[in-house]
C-alpha cells in the first residue's frame, strides 16, 4: 500500500511539474496583443496573436508598465497603472497631466488634454525609452508651452481645432521613435486662474455695456435720420400739394375772370345795342345811371340835411328825359314781361 501511495504522489508531482513547464512554455496571445520574449535577459522575439511556445526557464516575457485611462459611468476620467507582459495594440487614451502655461498676452492657463494613440512597434515602445510615461508627459508639456506661448488667450479659445492638428503633427514626429502612433489630440479644458477669470468677467461686462450703449446710440441716430427723412418727405409733398393747389386756384380764377369778362362784354354789347337802337349814346346812359344812384343814396341817408346839386341840373334832366325809350313807358318788353311802370315822372327826383 505504501508503494501505491508513493507511486500516486510521484505521478501527481510529475503531472504538476509537467503542467507548470507547459504553462511556462506555451502562451496564447489574444488578437491585438503582443508579448515580448527575452532569452536570458536579451530580446528574443515578439509573440503574435495565436498559440506560441518558448523554452521554459530560459525564455521569459518582458513585463511592461503602463498607465491606462478609462472613463467611468459618470463620464469622469480615471487612470489605472498596470504592470503586465501583455501589451495592448488597440487604440488607447492617454490623459496628460494638467499643464500650467502662459499665453502671449500673459494669461495663466491650466490646460487639460488627452491623446488617442496606438502602439505599432512593440520593440521600440519597450526598449527605445526607459520611462515611456514620463517621456510622453514631458514632451507634451514642452509642446503645449510652445503652442500657447505663440498666441493670445482669445485666439487659443477660437483655434482649438488648429491646436489639436498642430499637436498631432508634432507628437507624431517625436513619438514615432518610441513606436507610438498618435491618432488625434483633444483639448478638454482651457481654464485661466481665478484672478484672470475675475478680470475677464469685468472686461466682458464692460464690453457688453459698451456694445449696449453703442447699439442704443445707433438706434437713436437711425430714428433721428428716419424722422428727418420723413419730415423732409412730408414737407416736400405739402409743398408740391400747395403748389398744385395754387396752380389750380390760379387756373380757376383765370377761367372765372375770363368768363366774367366774356359775360360783361356780352352784357355791354347787348346794352350798347339797345341804347343805339333807342337813339341815345353810352355817355348819356352812364350819366343817367349815376344820377339815379345819387338820388337813391340820398334817400337812405336820413342824417343828411343838405343836398348838393350840380350847377346845370336842367341838363341832367334833359339827358334822362331822352332815355325814356329805355327806362320809361315806351321801353320794350323783357323776356315776355311788361316793364314796371315808374311811380314818378322821369326827370324829377324822388320825394
Amino acid at each position: 500500500d505504501s508503494g501505491v501511495i508513493v507511486g500516486i504522489v510521484v505521478v501527481i508531482i510529475i503531472f504538476a511539474l509537467a503542467a507548470y513547464i507547459f504553462s511556462k512554455s506555451c502562451y496564447i496571445v489574444q488578437q491585438a496583443e503582443a508579448i515580448v520574449i527575452e532569452r536570458l535577459g536579451r530580446f528574443q522575439r515578439i509573440l503574435l496573436p495565436g498559440v506560441s511556445f518558448i523554452v521554459p526557464f530560459i525564455d521569459s516575457p518582458r513585463s511592461f508598465t503602463w498607465r491606462a485611462t478609462v472613463f467611468d459611468v459618470n463620464g469622469e476620467i480615471s487612470e489605472v497603472t498596470t504592470n503586465s507582459y501583455r501589451i495592448d495594440l488597440r487604440e488607447s487614451v492617454f490623459n496628460f497631466l494638467r499643464q500650467e502655461v502662459f499665453t502671449r498676452d500673459t494669461v495663466y492657463v491650466d490646460v487639460n488634454s488627452i491623446m488617442y494613440y496606438r502602439i505599432y512597434d512593440v520593440h521600440k515602445a519597450v526598449y527605445e525609452v526607459e520611462d515611456l510615461l514620463g517621456a510622453l508627459c514631458q514632451t507634451a508639456q514642452t509642446q503645449l508651452k510652445e503652442v500657447f506661448g505663440n498666441m493670445t488667450f482669445s485666439k487659443a479659445l477660437a483655434s482649438q481645432k488648429s491646436i489639436n492638428e498642430h499637436l498631432v503633427k508634432e507628437f507624431s514626429k517625436v513619438f514615432a521613435a518610441w513606436g507610438i502612433h498618435v491618432e488625434r489630440m483633444e483639448l478638454l479644458d482651457l481654464q485661466p486662474n481665478s484672478q484672470t477669470q475675475a478680470a475677464m468677467k469685468k472686461q466682458m461686462v464692460a464690453e457688453r455695456t459698451r456694445r449696449g450703449e453703442f447699439i442704443r446710440s445707433e438706434g437713436k441716430k437711425a430714428a433721428m435720420r428716419l424722422t428727418a427723412e420723413g419730415t423732409k418727405v412730408v414737407k416736400l409733398n405739402m409743398g408740391l400739394a400747395e403748389q398744385e393747389a395754387t396752380r389750380k386756384r390760379s387756373e380757376g380764377e383765370k377761367e372765372a375772370r375770363i368768363e366774367l369778362a366774356r359775360a360783361e362784354s356780352s352784357s355791354l354789347e347787348t346794352l350798347a345795342a339797345g341804347i343805339r337802337q333807342d337813339g341815345s349814346s353810352n355817355v348819356d346812359y352812364m350819366v343817367s345811371q349815376r344820377y339815379l344812384e345819387l338820388f337813391r343814396s340820398m334817400g337812405k341817408q336820413n342824417d343828411s340835411k343838405k343836398i348838393y346839386l350840380p350847377y346845370d341840373a336842367n341838363g341832367l334832366t334833359g339827358i334822362i328825359g331822352r332815355l325814356s325809350g329805355v327806362f320809361g313807358r315806351g321801353a320794350p318788353l323783357a323776356q315776355g314781361r311788361p316793364m314796371q311802370q315808374p311811380t314818378q315822372p322821369w326827370g324829377q327826383p324822388p320825394a
